[in-house]
């Protein structure tokens, strides 16, 4: 009788263990394109650390920087199979999913910084990414990625000194649009190749913002930074359809709050990271950073651009929303 108790209770011993284990948190992936010191990395990996809290160690990240999962396009289809369940991305590189997002793309669509948070953080503004939803994309949160100005190895402080200039761009037929307007020519290049591409010559020069030049060592690469501001994109906190289908209400509303969180910090990242940068690209000795520079002759360049873009994209009344919202900013 001892002895069938004790193997009884070994048994169920056994039992809480593998049940135990059955029970185990769930994992799942989330790519980021920066470094670790990057304020998006940073942003990640608080991310990560309230969904655990939320869910209560249900469910943990595992956080890949740096590429570790793939670049910018990759990681978009890696969303959509349920490869990966998180990543952020730039709203250009989600062209290719949904036509309309790349309105984003468009040079001089915002006013400024204010502008820009105005419509993001706005009902209209959350509405016109829902549809991303049809593709396997949930949108968790906008993560701020500042203004787009030219760094190459001669200074753009014109469009004029575009012409016959290779410049990089990301996946967006937008983009290179507002390229060829400018004067230039836009070139397609993966986010992890634009170094080498730098240094070999593929391209003259690229567009970006102060902590991307610096995290990726682009100063390395060319001499000046012209702060035109002539676009600001914003970057994309994205959840795979596929991957939050799979997991319980409650659990679908901790990552939700987990990103409306996460997007806060990133904006209070950002300023602090976009600072720092900037003052350190304007103590290198061999890189210059131009500021004040007139915007109106790159505006001029890209005004029948909006028109035309605009219209081929099906976002006319957006568009037009959004210019017109520009005299309140």
């Amino acid at each position: 009788m001892l002895a069938r108790r004790l193997v009884l209770g070994a048994v169920a011993a056994g039992a809480l263990v593998f049940g135990g284990s059955a029970r185990a948190a769930i994992e799942l992936k989330i790519n980021g394109l920066h470094a670790p010191d990057h304020a998006l990395s940073m942003t990640h990996d608080f991310f990560a650390e309230r969904v655990e809290q939320l869910t209560n160690g249900e469910i943990k990240l595992d956080v890949h920087h740096a590429r570790g999962l793939g670049d910018a396009v990759e990681s978009v289809q890696s969303i959509r199979n349920g490869t990966i369940a998180f990543f952020t991305v730039s709203a250009a590189n989600l062209s290719q999913v949904d036509p309309r997002i790349d309105m984003f793309s468009l040079p001089f669509l915002f006013k400024n910084a204010k502008h820009y948070w105005w419509y993001l953080t706005s009902e209209r503004g959350r509405n016109f990414v829902k549809p991303l939803e049809e593709k396997g994309i949930v949108v968790l949160g906008f993560m701020d990625s500042g203004a787009r100005s030219f760094f190459a190895k001669e200074e753009i402080t014109d469009p004029a000194k575009l012409a016959g200039k290779k410049i990089r761009t990301m996946a967006s037929p937008v983009q290179i649009a507002m390229m060829e307007a400018f004067g230039g020519t836009g070139v397609p290049v993966a986010w992890g190749e634009l170094y080498n591409a730098l240094q070999t010559g593929v391209v003259d020069g690229a567009e970006n913002n102060p902590p991307s030049i610096r995290s990726m060592k682009f100063y390395e690469v060319t001499k000046v930074l012209v702060l035109n501001e002539h676009a600001r994109i914003p970057d994309i906190l994205i959840a795979s359809k596929r991957v939050m289908d799979r997991l319980t209400p409650k659990q679908r509303e901790a990552i939700f709050q987990a990103g409306r969180e996460a997007e806060a910090f990133m904006r209070g990242a950002w300023a602090a990271d976009e600072k720092a940068s900037l003052a350190f690209l304007k103590s290198l000795p061999n890189f210059k950073v131009i500021e004040n520079v007139d915007k109106k002759p790159f505006l001029e360049k890209v005004s029948a651009l909006l028109d035309r873009e605009a219209k081929r994209l099906g976002v006319e009344e957006e568009v037009k929303y959004l210019l017109e919202t520009q005299k309140n900013f």
